[in-house]
């Protein structure tokens, strides 16, 4: 039986998602004349951008970034500091981008330098939340450099159970990843069935020599 598990990386996918919903539902708004007329220039704008290409690409790279890096460096980063670098970035990403679709309501506008003062209350809480949301970045570097630099915990060969062939390698990965061409055995997605038989077969019997 499938599970979910809350690691870095589906957190990360999960959010993606999230964001990305958002982003969508609102982008409704602008797709019919009579709402776009008045929210294609202001704040709305902003909004529906951002939660579409910050909460969908941004949060997807992140997810990659703590996914791939055991494989590709063989070290394993701090879990508690990347999840919470994770709900920093997740909470203050929405308080910032998504009271923008209230200014825009309110007709705050794109591209100017001031504003209007019944929305200085709303603009100090996003700027408030944005100088938090680029300091959970500041968290990922450093998890990134005591990781690299100063920890350097090995990574496991398949730290997420994956069944995938590339998870198959040891870590780091040989200059060759297979040493001969590998014999699939077994589906990618038999996870949590039990017997089931291992993702290929890397038995010198099993696998024919290069070129042959």
């Amino acid at each position: 039986r499938a599970r979910i598990r809350f690691t870095v990386p589906m957190l990360f996918a999960l959010a993606f998602f999230f964001n990305f919903l958002i982003g969508g539902l609102y982008g409704v708004f602008l797709s019919d004349v009579p709402s776009d007329v008045t929210t294609h220039g202001s704040y709305f704008v902003m909004a529906h951008f951002h939660y579409t290409i910050m909460g969908g690409l941004v949060f997807a790279f992140f997810g990659a970034v703590y996914y791939w890096l055991p494989k590709m460096l063989g070290v394993t980063l701090n879990e508690t500091l990347a999840k919470i670098h994770f709900w920093m970035m997740f909470v203050f990403f929405n308080l910032t981008f998504f009271p923008l679709f209230a200014a825009g309501f309110l007709d705050m506008p794109r591209r100017v330098s001031t504003y209007a003062p019944h929305l200085q209350v709303l603009n100090d809480f996003v700027s408030a939340s944005a100088f938090m949301l680029g300091f959970s970045m500041l968290i990922f570097i450093a998890n990134l450099v005591w990781s690299l630099v100063f920890a350097r915990v090995p990574a496991l060969a398949n730290p997420w159970a994956s069944r995938g062939l590339e998870w198959q390698l040891p870590t780091p990965v040989p200059t060759e990843n297979f040493e001969r061409i590998p014999v699939i055995t077994s589906g990618p997605y038999e996870y949590g069935v039990a017997g089931a038989p291992p993702v290929a077969d890397f038995t010198p019997a099993a696998l024919p020599a290069a070129g042959s």
